[in-house]
Protein backbone atom coordinates (compact mmCIF):
# COMPACT_ATOMS: atom_id res chain seq x y z
CA UNK A 1 0.00 0.00 0.00
CA UNK A 2 2.84 2.52 0.88
CA UNK A 3 3.91 1.63 -3.05
CA UNK A 4 0.68 2.65 -4.27
CA UNK A 5 0.83 6.01 -2.17
CA UNK A 6 4.26 6.92 -3.30
CA UNK A 7 3.19 6.34 -7.06
CA UNK A 8 0.20 8.47 -6.53
CA UNK A 9 2.54 11.04 -5.19
CA UNK A 10 4.34 10.98 -8.35
CA UNK A 11 1.53 11.24 -10.76
CA UNK A 12 -0.42 14.36 -8.61
CA UNK A 13 3.37 16.10 -9.03
CA UNK A 14 3.43 15.17 -12.52
CA UNK A 15 0.26 17.15 -13.17
CA UNK A 16 0.64 19.94 -10.90
CA UNK A 17 3.98 20.10 -12.94
CA UNK A 18 1.98 19.96 -16.46
CA UNK A 19 -0.17 22.47 -15.46
CA UNK A 20 2.36 24.92 -14.58
CA UNK A 21 4.08 24.76 -17.65
CA UNK A 22 0.81 25.04 -19.66
CA UNK A 23 0.10 28.13 -17.35
CA UNK A 24 3.62 29.31 -18.08
CA UNK A 25 3.16 29.04 -21.83
CA UNK A 26 -0.14 30.77 -22.78
CA UNK A 27 0.55 33.36 -20.60
CA UNK A 28 3.90 33.92 -22.59
CA UNK A 29 1.90 33.19 -25.73
CA UNK A 30 -0.23 36.18 -24.68
CA UNK A 31 2.73 38.47 -24.29
CA UNK A 32 4.22 37.95 -27.33
CA UNK A 33 0.69 38.34 -29.16
CA UNK A 34 -0.74 41.17 -27.61
CA UNK A 35 -4.31 41.99 -26.29
CA UNK A 36 -7.32 40.03 -28.07
CA UNK A 37 -10.77 39.74 -27.10
CA UNK A 38 -11.53 36.11 -27.83
CA UNK A 39 -8.58 34.75 -26.28
CA UNK A 40 -9.08 36.28 -22.40
CA UNK A 41 -12.03 34.25 -22.65
CA UNK A 42 -9.78 31.17 -23.21
CA UNK A 43 -7.37 32.37 -21.00
CA UNK A 44 -10.27 32.69 -18.15
CA UNK A 45 -11.39 29.39 -18.99
CA UNK A 46 -8.16 28.15 -18.46
CA UNK A 47 -7.59 29.75 -15.91
CA UNK A 48 -10.23 28.53 -14.32
CA UNK A 49 -9.62 25.08 -15.21
CA UNK A 50 -5.81 25.80 -13.47
CA UNK A 51 -7.56 27.01 -10.46
CA UNK A 52 -9.92 23.51 -10.44
CA UNK A 53 -7.09 21.44 -11.03
CA UNK A 54 -5.01 22.97 -8.54
CA UNK A 55 -7.62 22.72 -6.19
CA UNK A 56 -8.10 18.66 -7.35
CA UNK A 57 -4.05 18.36 -6.93
CA UNK A 58 -4.56 20.14 -3.40
CA UNK A 59 -7.33 17.90 -2.77
CA UNK A 60 -5.52 14.32 -3.66
CA UNK A 61 -2.46 16.01 -1.84
CA UNK A 62 -4.26 16.04 1.33
CA UNK A 63 -6.08 12.71 0.83
CA UNK A 64 -2.59 11.01 -0.26
CA UNK A 65 -1.14 12.71 2.92
CA UNK A 66 -4.00 11.13 4.75
CA UNK A 67 -3.23 7.77 3.56
CA UNK A 68 0.03 8.22 3.71
CA UNK A 69 -0.10 8.82 7.43
CA UNK A 70 -2.80 5.85 7.90
CA UNK A 71 -0.77 3.75 6.10
CA UNK A 72 2.16 4.86 8.11
CA UNK A 73 0.17 4.67 11.40
CA UNK A 74 -0.19 1.24 10.41
CA UNK A 75 3.17 0.44 9.34
CA UNK A 76 3.99 1.73 12.55
CA UNK A 77 1.93 -0.20 14.94
CA UNK A 78 2.76 -3.46 12.94
CA UNK A 79 6.80 -2.81 13.32
CA UNK A 80 5.71 -1.79 17.22
CA UNK A 81 4.25 -5.10 17.65
CA UNK A 82 6.39 -6.99 16.13
CA UNK A 83 9.58 -5.05 17.71
CA UNK A 84 6.94 -6.21 21.28
CA UNK A 85 7.24 -9.61 19.79
CA UNK A 86 10.94 -9.82 19.09
CA UNK A 87 11.51 -8.29 23.03
CA UNK A 88 9.44 -11.00 24.31
CA UNK A 89 11.06 -13.81 22.29
CA UNK A 90 14.43 -12.02 22.79
CA UNK A 91 13.64 -12.32 26.65
CA UNK A 92 12.69 -15.50 27.01
CA UNK A 93 15.57 -17.00 24.65
CA UNK A 94 17.86 -14.19 27.37
CA UNK A 95 15.75 -16.65 30.32
CA UNK A 96 16.17 -19.37 28.51
CA UNK A 97 20.00 -18.94 27.57
CA UNK A 98 20.45 -18.26 31.46
CA UNK A 99 18.90 -21.19 32.88
CA UNK A 100 20.66 -22.79 30.56
CA UNK A 101 23.95 -21.70 31.52
CA UNK A 102 22.81 -22.13 34.87
CA UNK A 103 22.29 -25.66 34.25
CA UNK A 104 25.30 -25.96 32.40
CA UNK A 105 27.62 -24.44 35.23
CA UNK A 106 25.51 -27.14 37.67
CA UNK A 107 26.22 -29.75 35.05
CA UNK A 108 29.91 -28.88 34.84
CA UNK A 109 30.12 -28.47 38.97
CA UNK A 110 28.45 -32.24 39.17
CA UNK A 111 31.04 -33.20 36.82
CA UNK A 112 34.04 -31.87 38.60
CA UNK A 113 32.59 -33.85 41.66
CA UNK A 114 32.37 -36.71 39.57
CA UNK A 115 35.85 -36.39 38.56
CA UNK A 116 36.98 -35.88 41.95
CA UNK A 117 35.21 -39.20 42.99
CA UNK A 118 36.18 -41.14 40.33
CA UNK A 119 40.35 -39.69 41.58
CA UNK A 120 39.47 -40.92 45.01
CA UNK A 121 38.38 -44.27 43.96
CA UNK A 122 41.73 -44.63 41.65
CA UNK A 123 43.49 -43.54 44.60
CA UNK A 124 41.69 -46.41 46.18
CA UNK A 125 41.85 -48.49 43.71
CA UNK A 126 45.61 -47.90 43.69
CA UNK A 127 45.74 -48.53 47.22
CA UNK A 128 43.85 -51.81 47.23
CA UNK A 129 46.49 -53.52 44.41
CA UNK A 130 49.01 -52.39 47.13
CA UNK A 131 46.77 -54.73 49.52
CA UNK A 132 46.49 -57.46 47.39
CA UNK A 133 49.85 -57.56 46.56
CA UNK A 134 50.55 -59.60 50.03
CA UNK A 135 49.83 -63.36 49.02
CA UNK A 136 48.16 -64.04 52.62
CA UNK A 137 45.46 -61.16 51.67
CA UNK A 138 44.78 -62.75 48.47
CA UNK A 139 44.62 -65.97 49.75
CA UNK A 140 42.25 -64.60 52.66
CA UNK A 141 39.59 -63.13 50.24
CA UNK A 142 39.33 -66.36 48.28
CA UNK A 143 38.52 -68.17 50.98
CA UNK A 144 36.32 -66.01 52.29
CA UNK A 145 34.50 -65.99 49.07
CA UNK A 146 35.16 -69.16 48.74
CA UNK A 147 33.28 -69.81 52.41
CA UNK A 148 30.19 -67.45 52.05
CA UNK A 149 29.10 -69.59 48.75
CA UNK A 150 29.62 -72.60 50.39
CA UNK A 151 27.57 -71.80 53.25
CA UNK A 152 24.90 -70.05 51.74
CA UNK A 153 24.44 -73.51 48.86
CA UNK A 154 24.71 -75.97 51.47
CA UNK A 155 23.35 -76.70 55.08
CA UNK A 156 25.79 -76.24 57.69
CA UNK A 157 26.44 -80.43 58.18
CA UNK A 158 27.67 -80.13 54.25
CA UNK A 159 30.53 -77.91 54.76
CA UNK A 160 33.71 -77.95 56.54
CA UNK A 161 35.75 -74.93 56.48
CA UNK A 162 39.49 -75.34 57.03
CA UNK A 163 39.25 -79.16 57.17
CA UNK A 164 42.61 -80.67 58.72
CA UNK A 165 44.27 -83.65 57.40
CA UNK A 166 45.90 -85.99 59.47
CA UNK A 167 49.51 -85.44 58.12
CA UNK A 168 48.43 -81.38 59.36
CA UNK A 169 47.88 -80.11 55.96
CA UNK A 170 44.48 -78.09 55.80
CA UNK A 171 42.68 -77.37 52.66
CA UNK A 172 40.36 -74.09 52.41
CA UNK A 173 37.52 -76.17 52.66
CA UNK A 174 35.52 -79.65 52.13
CA UNK A 175 32.28 -80.29 51.08
CA UNK A 176 31.02 -83.53 52.26
CA UNK A 177 28.80 -85.84 50.08
CA UNK A 178 27.38 -88.95 50.92
CA UNK A 179 30.41 -90.49 48.39
CA UNK A 180 33.08 -89.23 50.50
CA UNK A 181 34.66 -85.33 50.67
CA UNK A 182 35.27 -82.97 47.91
CA UNK A 183 38.77 -80.50 48.68
CA UNK A 184 38.29 -77.00 47.31
CA UNK A 185 41.21 -74.84 47.69
CA UNK A 186 41.59 -71.33 46.72
CA UNK A 187 44.42 -70.25 44.81
CA UNK A 188 45.08 -66.48 43.25
CA UNK A 189 47.91 -66.08 40.75
CA UNK A 190 47.47 -62.63 40.70
CA UNK A 191 51.38 -61.95 40.17
CA UNK A 192 51.73 -63.52 37.41
CA UNK A 193 48.38 -62.61 35.96
CA UNK A 194 49.60 -58.60 35.87
CA UNK A 195 53.10 -59.20 34.08
CA UNK A 196 51.06 -60.92 32.02
CA UNK A 197 48.72 -58.40 31.05
CA UNK A 198 51.02 -55.56 31.15
CA UNK A 199 53.59 -56.59 29.28
CA UNK A 200 54.04 -54.75 26.03
CA UNK A 201 55.95 -56.63 23.66
CA UNK A 202 55.62 -60.08 22.39
CA UNK A 203 58.26 -61.24 24.25
CA UNK A 204 57.60 -60.19 27.64
CA UNK A 205 54.44 -61.58 26.97
CA UNK A 206 55.82 -64.56 25.97
CA UNK A 207 58.15 -65.25 29.20
CA UNK A 208 55.13 -63.58 31.43
CA UNK A 209 52.99 -66.57 29.82
CA UNK A 210 55.38 -69.08 30.78
CA UNK A 211 55.53 -68.31 34.13
CA UNK A 212 52.19 -67.69 34.88
CA UNK A 213 51.62 -71.63 33.36
CA UNK A 214 54.02 -72.38 35.62
CA UNK A 215 52.57 -70.76 38.87
CA UNK A 216 49.00 -72.41 37.97
CA UNK A 217 51.10 -75.69 37.22
CA UNK A 218 52.66 -75.30 40.73
CA UNK A 219 48.97 -74.70 42.67
CA UNK A 220 47.74 -78.34 40.71
CA UNK A 221 50.21 -80.28 41.77
CA UNK A 222 49.99 -78.94 45.34
CA UNK A 223 46.33 -79.43 45.68
CA UNK A 224 46.67 -82.91 43.97
CA UNK A 225 49.72 -83.69 46.53
CA UNK A 226 47.87 -82.55 49.56
CA UNK A 227 44.07 -82.54 49.31
CA UNK A 228 43.46 -85.34 47.42
CA UNK A 229 43.54 -88.31 49.64
CA UNK A 230 41.18 -91.45 49.14
CA UNK A 231 42.46 -93.59 52.73
CA UNK A 232 41.23 -90.18 54.63
CA UNK A 233 37.63 -90.67 52.75
CA UNK A 234 38.30 -88.10 49.93
CA UNK A 235 36.68 -87.94 46.20
CA UNK A 236 39.64 -89.13 43.76
CA UNK A 237 39.32 -84.98 42.67
CA UNK A 238 39.69 -81.68 43.70
CA UNK A 239 38.72 -78.40 42.91
CA UNK A 240 40.65 -75.18 42.80
CA UNK A 241 38.87 -71.82 42.97
CA UNK A 242 40.06 -68.78 41.39
CA UNK A 243 38.07 -65.76 42.71
CA UNK A 244 39.02 -63.73 39.29
CA UNK A 245 37.43 -64.45 36.19
CA UNK A 246 39.22 -62.53 34.39
CA UNK A 247 42.29 -64.65 35.96
CA UNK A 248 40.40 -67.69 35.01
CA UNK A 249 39.56 -67.10 31.55
CA UNK A 250 43.51 -66.41 31.48
CA UNK A 251 44.42 -69.84 32.23
CA UNK A 252 41.42 -71.88 30.50
CA UNK A 253 40.50 -69.71 27.69
CA UNK A 254 43.42 -67.91 26.51
CA UNK A 255 45.96 -69.78 27.67
CA UNK A 256 48.39 -70.51 24.31
CA UNK A 257 51.12 -72.93 25.43
CA UNK A 258 54.64 -72.37 23.87
CA UNK A 259 56.40 -75.37 22.22
CA UNK A 260 53.55 -77.27 21.93
CA UNK A 261 52.88 -77.71 25.29
CA UNK A 262 49.84 -79.04 27.22
CA UNK A 263 47.85 -76.30 28.35
CA UNK A 264 47.46 -75.81 31.99
CA UNK A 265 43.62 -77.36 31.88
CA UNK A 266 44.23 -80.32 30.12
CA UNK A 267 47.14 -80.82 32.59
CA UNK A 268 45.05 -80.11 35.26
CA UNK A 269 42.66 -82.40 34.51
CA UNK A 270 45.24 -84.96 34.38
CA UNK A 271 46.36 -84.46 37.67
CA UNK A 272 41.86 -84.86 38.84
CA UNK A 273 42.22 -81.18 39.86
CA UNK A 274 39.05 -79.20 38.26
CA UNK A 275 39.69 -75.54 37.80
CA UNK A 276 36.85 -73.59 38.53
CA UNK A 277 35.48 -69.21 38.84
CA UNK A 278 33.10 -67.97 41.36
CA UNK A 279 30.86 -68.18 38.38
CA UNK A 280 31.71 -72.11 37.55
CA UNK A 281 32.18 -72.72 40.84
CA UNK A 282 28.42 -71.64 41.73
CA UNK A 283 27.20 -74.18 38.83
CA UNK A 284 29.66 -76.92 40.23
CA UNK A 285 28.15 -76.66 43.48
CA UNK A 286 24.21 -75.54 42.45
CA UNK A 287 24.51 -79.27 40.07
CA UNK A 288 25.75 -81.15 43.38
CA UNK A 289 22.66 -79.55 45.41
CA UNK A 290 20.65 -80.93 42.78
CA UNK A 291 22.60 -84.08 42.94
CA UNK A 292 22.09 -83.95 47.42
CA UNK A 293 18.77 -83.52 46.64
CA UNK A 294 17.76 -85.89 44.67
CA UNK A 295 19.40 -88.17 46.76
CA UNK A 296 17.65 -87.24 49.75
CA UNK A 297 14.60 -87.93 48.03
CA UNK A 298 15.47 -91.60 46.81
CA UNK A 299 16.23 -91.75 50.68
CA UNK A 300 12.67 -90.26 51.49
CA UNK A 301 11.36 -92.42 48.79
CA UNK A 302 13.22 -95.56 50.49
CA UNK A 303 11.77 -94.69 53.51
CA UNK A 304 8.00 -94.69 52.50
CA UNK A 305 8.66 -97.62 50.26
CA UNK A 306 9.61 -99.62 53.40
CA UNK A 307 6.71 -98.41 55.75
CA UNK A 308 4.58 -99.05 52.72
CA UNK A 309 5.93 -102.67 53.00
CA UNK A 310 5.38 -102.44 56.81
CA UNK A 311 1.74 -100.99 56.18
CA UNK A 312 1.65 -104.03 53.90
CA UNK A 313 2.21 -106.84 56.27
CA UNK A 314 0.20 -105.35 58.92
CA UNK A 315 -2.60 -105.09 56.45
CA UNK A 316 -2.14 -108.66 55.63
CA UNK A 317 -2.57 -109.27 59.42
CA UNK A 318 -5.34 -107.30 59.90
CA UNK A 319 -7.04 -108.87 57.05
CA UNK A 320 -6.53 -112.26 58.30
CA UNK A 321 -7.73 -111.32 61.38
CA UNK A 322 -10.83 -109.76 59.35
CA UNK A 323 -11.56 -113.10 58.15
CA UNK A 324 -11.09 -114.76 61.48
CA UNK A 325 -13.54 -112.72 63.16
CA UNK A 326 -15.55 -112.96 59.81
CA UNK A 327 -15.34 -116.49 59.73
CA UNK A 328 -16.43 -116.47 63.50
CA UNK A 329 -18.96 -114.14 63.54
CA UNK A 330 -20.25 -116.47 60.63
CA UNK A 331 -19.82 -119.48 63.39
CA UNK A 332 -21.21 -117.25 66.02
CA UNK A 333 -24.43 -116.41 63.92
CA UNK A 334 -25.08 -119.72 62.64
CA UNK A 335 -25.15 -121.00 66.21
CA UNK A 336 -27.14 -118.24 67.58
CA UNK A 337 -29.51 -119.38 64.71
CA UNK A 338 -29.08 -122.69 66.24
CA UNK A 339 -30.01 -121.68 69.58
CA UNK A 340 -32.82 -119.30 68.11
CA UNK A 341 -34.43 -122.49 66.43
CA UNK A 342 -33.57 -124.83 70.05
CA UNK A 343 -35.40 -122.52 71.80
CA UNK A 344 -38.29 -122.39 69.41
CA UNK A 345 -38.08 -125.89 70.11
CA UNK A 346 -37.91 -125.77 73.47
CA UNK A 347 -40.52 -123.47 73.88
CA UNK A 348 -42.63 -125.32 72.22
CA UNK A 349 -41.93 -128.66 74.12
CA UNK A 350 -42.65 -126.15 77.48
CA UNK A 351 -45.93 -125.04 76.11
CA UNK A 352 -47.29 -128.68 75.33
CA UNK A 353 -46.30 -129.44 78.98
CA UNK A 354 -48.07 -126.41 80.89
CA UNK A 355 -51.01 -127.90 78.62
CA UNK A 356 -50.61 -131.05 79.62
CA UNK A 357 -50.10 -129.97 83.32
CA UNK A 358 -53.43 -127.67 82.97
CA UNK A 359 -56.11 -130.53 81.90
CA UNK A 360 -54.50 -132.96 85.02
CA UNK A 361 -56.78 -131.68 87.50
CA UNK A 362 -59.55 -131.95 85.29
CA UNK A 363 -58.97 -135.66 84.44
CA UNK A 364 -58.30 -136.46 88.10
CA UNK A 365 -62.14 -134.66 88.84
CA UNK A 366 -63.58 -137.04 86.76
CA UNK A 367 -62.07 -140.33 88.25
CA UNK A 368 -64.77 -142.16 90.51
CA UNK A 369 -63.56 -142.33 94.09
CA UNK A 370 -66.37 -145.23 95.29
CA UNK A 371 -65.33 -147.91 96.78
CA UNK A 372 -61.77 -146.73 97.70
CA UNK A 373 -60.22 -146.63 100.97
CA UNK A 374 -60.72 -143.54 102.45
Amino acid sequence: MATDNFTLTILVAALAAIVLVLAAALLSRRRAAGPAPASDATLALLQQQIIDLTQQVAQLGSQIQRDVGASLGQVVGQVGARLSENAQTLQKANADTGRLIADVSHRLGELGRSSQQILELGQDIRGLQQIFQAPKVRGGLGELTLGSMLQQIFPADHVSLQHAFQNGEVVDAVLRLPGGLVPIDSKFPLAGFRALVEATNEEGRLKARRSFSRDVRKHVDDIAAKYIRPAEGTLDFALMYIPAENVFYEIVVRDEPPGGEEDVNAYALGRRVFITSPNTLLAYLQAIAHGLRGLRIEARARDILKSLQQIQGDLGIFQESFALGQKHLKNAQAAFAEAGERIGRLAYQVDQSARVLSDAPQEEASIPTRGLPA
